[in-house]
């Protein structure tokens, strides 16, 4: 059983650039929390798995993110810029107050009421609810999932619940209604993903939400709770200079004994510019997507605010380039973390240079990782750190270093660990993280290590969880971090 579980786990997370969520604990719910059976057909959710399986092996480390004590003090995220707040609370009608307890006092007075009256006393606050794009309704202390339509069950699971992994919130109907809801205990400036499941087996959006985020096995619906903010940079402006993004291009390696494809972002004004620093990013196929990670656009528009320098960004493709549907990320990261590390240095790096107008120092490169990459990302640029200065490690799955869940994790373990038991070069390192309970663990341990070997350290916890809209949404600090001007 515990090697089942250990494997499951395993694939949730590795398909994290994919748009998979993992976490910890699963944060208190008010609601009973029901776990969502094993049949559930996983439809548009991210753990469905369609990359390389890689073959569980035993382990005595429970599959959690990391067993570090938290030490050090987080650095505080970045004020926001350029976002707006979630809209001021507007008043229901029929809610006394925009509690919790509020909304249970409705629902009790509901379950009173003759049926006819009571379906037209819940249509109408669905109206008023849509009408205000207030679904999910967004209360002072919580938040009420809610869905209309004709069900035997429905639940609601997300970032805060392992997605299928975890314990959803069990949706419970109002009074002899169509109308279904679960209580959520949300911090007031987090956002989630998440879906909503129909029959215990049926996964879809929520149709009354139009927010979404695409994410590897289609779109998420999105919730933000009153007091979450963000600076978002995603969003194309047609007004400003555009850089240029390649076709993928082919690179047939011999440290990974076969083709990767990589694609390349040259910022605007390319050819009277010198010596660009150098963004190398894994799971390069997902960065580059407008609509998951989107970062050639966010670079085109902190350049052209003037809050970085350009740079040139090198997006690493995780797919077969001869089956595109054939996702490698676990082998290239966990399974052959060597070979592809060498690929990444003794090909890609060499060839960058050589072609592109590059900055042709470590302290002129930065590498890249999400999840599995995140720990690949570690691994790689403590064993070379002649060639990057550079790390942006983006909610890193620490935990398959105390595992075995692949064969290269053990191997990548034993050389971090005797890598941080070492003073060596010093690197500059941009660490992040989610909630706690909704993403891979505290940081707060990883970076006191990382400073005690002599690196630079920016911890940037966010309040979100294990997913694109939050990756996509912090790139700009990422990037303001290394590029600032």
């Amino acid at each position: 059983m515990k090697r089942v579980l250990i494997f499951l786990f395993a694939i949730v997370l590795c398909a994290a650039c994919s748009n998979t969520t993992l976490t910890a604990t699963t944060p208190p719910l008010t609601a009973t929390a029901i776990p969502l059976a094993e049949t559930i057909a996983p439809t548009n959710t991210r753990a469905q798995h369609t990359a390389t399986p890689i073959p569980p092996t035993a382990t005595e480390i429970p599959p959690t993110a990391t067993n570090i004590p938290p030490s050090a003090t987080a650095t505080p995220p970045p004020a926001a810029t350029n976002i707006a707040a979630a809209p001021t609370l507007a008043p229901i009608a029929q809610l006394s107050a925009q509690t919790r307890a509020g909304w249970e006092e409705f629902v009790a007075s509901i379950a009173a009421e003759e049926p006819a009256r009571a379906q037209a006393r819940v249509d109408e606050l669905w109206k008023d609810l849509v009408n205000k794009r207030r679904v999910p309704l967004a209360l002072n202390d919580g938040a009420i999932f809610l869905y209309k339509g004709d069900a035997a069950s429905v639940a609601f699971r997300g970032d805060f619940s392992f997605w299928q992994l975890g314990k959803g919130i069990e949706g419970a109907r109002v009074g002899q209604t169509d109308l279904w809801y679960g209580v959520a205990n949300f911090p007031r400036d987090s956002r989630t993903e998440y879906e909503i499941v129909l029959n215990g087996s049926r996964a879809i959006r929520d149709p009354a939400n139009p927010k979404q985020h695409k994410g590897g096995f289609g779109y998420n619906s999105i919730f933000a709770m009153p007091d979450f903010r963000v600076t978002d940079f995603s969003t194309p402006r047609q007004e400003i200079p555009h850089g240029a993004l390649s076709d993928w291009i082919r690179i047939d390696s011999k440290a990974w004994s076969a083709p990767i494809n990589y694609r390349v972002y040259t910022p605007p004004n390319y050819d009277a510019l010198e010596k660009l620093p150098v963004l190398y990013v894994t799971d390069g196929n997902d960065y580059s997507d407008p609509e998951m990670g989107g970062t050639q656009t966010i670079i085109d528009n902190l350049i052209a605010d003037e809050k970085i320098v350009p740079l040139i960004a090198v997006f690493i493709d995780a797919r077969n380039p001869n089956n595109l549907k054939d996702n490698q990320r676990e082998i290239q990261f966990l399974a052959r973390p060597e070979d592809f590390a060498g690929f990444i240095t003794s090909e890609l790096v060499p060839t960058i240079d050589a072609q592109y107008r590059t900055n042709a120092t470590r302290e002129g490169r930065t590498l890249l990782g999400v999840s599995y990459g995140g720990a690949f990302t570690t691994y790689a640029g403590l064993r070379f750190q002649d060639v990057f200065g550079n790390l942006a490690i983006y909610s890193p799955a620490y935990w398959v270093f105390q595992s075995q869940v692949a064969a290269g994790a053990p191997r990548m373990s034993a050389f971090v660990e005797k890598a941080l038991a070492t003073r060596g070069t010093p690197l500059k390192i941009f660490l992040s993280a989610g909630i706690s309970g909704w993403d891979v663990g505290d940081m707060q341990p990883w970076a006191k290590r990382f400073r005690e070997r002599g690196d630079a350290v920016e911890l940037y916890p966010f309040r979100e969880g294990h997913s694109w809209s939050a990756w996509s949404g912090f790139t700009d600090e990422m990037l303001e971090y290394f590029f600032k001007k």
